[in-house]
């Protein structure tokens, strides 16, 4: 695992600093651990990485500054890739910068506010406080993957002001006898951990999609297909690591084809490791997948406008209609963020194997305004789960609605 932090204390902050200097060290015994900074880097010794990306007096509304400060963070963001960006402490500007250009980016951000939300501290200084709140502090907290908080007011606050939706708690190692930052690390590095496996959509890796699309095409092949795969899918699924098996099954219970899957695995004649998604622990789903069959009898979207446009289709062939349905019904999974890969399932089993009027079908799409949305959903079905040209009723389409479906198909 591969973790960025970020903090603007200094080494004149000597308490916090000094505990936050030896809590890294002990995270990077475990871990590749890297620390970005507004300061410039100490001449010691460390085991994990220092990076400099700026200078004193970011944050005090000098536009250049800032400006600086986000290429030389970028630059730093893609050398070192990171799987969790790591924010600590309240009410600076530059962190969240910081934070906001990770998340444009699609990087998981984690944050500690170190009791800058309790109620409490907030009121000391009622004005200044306030107003950072307003303008960056609340949304900071709002759009953090996880907020990590040792203070159990900040953490009452917090979820009785519903600021924010995943909020866990570790005792502060300081607060014991002794200081047990060996407890706290590993504490911190599972909540990594459970942040990783939940939004597994988002983390998994390019040969992870390849060998789910592979597997999810061989599963639903025609029983005549004697090599459904080509050699590099085959090449890919064999190469799978152990760990990799791991991230596949959570990533198939999050999107409903955990059948599918394991029924690829027997065709493709595959071993693989024992493990039961179900016992990983996650946080709950920002948005839950609706995860049983697509519906093809009836309409989900209450709009009138669509029901509408379906009653059109009442003297069509059955299976036409059957095919619109499924369509807006992809379309209103889509819109509500429920839209997962079992869906995209029942429908390429309609295109693979159901004999229908294709010249038919595409001129009805035309007429109720569905054939943009059913070439991006052929354009989806390619990539996830191979669907040749063929079989497609209508011709792909790759733009901006396409990357939309996409999105909306691995959130989580």
């Amino acid at each position: 695992m591969r973790i960025l932090h970020f903090t603007t204390w200094t080494p004149d902050q000597s308490d916090t600093a000094s505990y936050f200097d030896i809590f890294l060290e002990k995270m990077a015994e475990t871990t590749e651990v890297h620390l970005a900074q507004l300061t410039p880097e100490p001449k010691v010794s460390r085991s994990f990485a220092l990076h400099d990306i700026g200078n004193s007096g970011h944050g005090k509304g000098d536009l250049f500054k800032i400006a600086r400060l986000k290429r030389k963070y970028l630059t730093l963001l893609y050398q070192v890739m990171p799987q969790i960006i790591h924010i600590h402490g309240c009410y600076d500007y530059a962190s969240s910068r910081i934070m906001k250009w990770s998340i444009e980016r699609g990087f998981t951000v984690v944050y500690s506010p170190y009791g800058g939300m309790n109620p409490q501290f907030i009121e000391q200084e009622y004005g200044m406080r306030t107003w950072k709140m307003i303008l960056y502090q609340k949304a900071m907290t709002t759009k953090a993957s996880c907020v990590v908080v040792s203070d159990k007011e900040e953490e009452v606050y917090l979820r009785s002001e519903k600021i924010a939706d995943r909020i866990q708690f570790i005792p502060d190692p300081r607060d014991g006898d002794y200081v047990d930052l060996d407890s706290f690390s590993a504490n911190v590095l599972r909540l990594y951990q459970k942040i990783l496996d939940t939004d597994k959509g988002t983390h998994l890796d390019k040969c992870c999609h390849e060998a789910v699309s592979a597997l999810l095409h061989v599963s639903m092949a025609g029983e005549q297909e004697r090599k459904p795969l080509c050699p590099e899918d085959i090449l890919n699924l064999r190469a799978i690591t152990p760990r990799q098996w791991r991230d596949i099954m959570i990533y198939s219970s999050e999107q409903g084809i955990g059948s599918h899957l394991m029924e690829g695995i027997a065709r493709a004649q595959l071993q693989i490791p024992s493990f039961d998604p179900e016992k990983i622990e996650q946080f709950p789903a920002r948005t839950p997948k609706e995860k049983g069959r697509l519906e093809d009898k009836k309409l989900l979207s209450n709009s009138w406008l669509t029901k509408r446009k379906l009653k059109r289709l009442s003297n069509v062939d059955p299976l036409i209609r059957r095919i619109c349905i499924m369509l807006f019904n992809l379309s209103h999974h889509s819109q509500k963020q429920t839209l997962c890969l079992r869906h995209l399932c029942d429908l390429y089993e309609v295109f693979r194997f159901e004999d229908f009027d294709e010249d038919l079908l595409k001129e009805l799409l035309e007429n109720i305004g569905l054939l943009p949305f059913a070439r991006r959903i052929c354009q989806v079905l390619s990539e996830t789960i191979y669907l040749e040209q063929g079989f497609m009723p209508v011709p792909e389409l790759d733009d901006g609605g396409t990357s939309e479906i996409r999105t909306n198909l691995i959130k989580y």
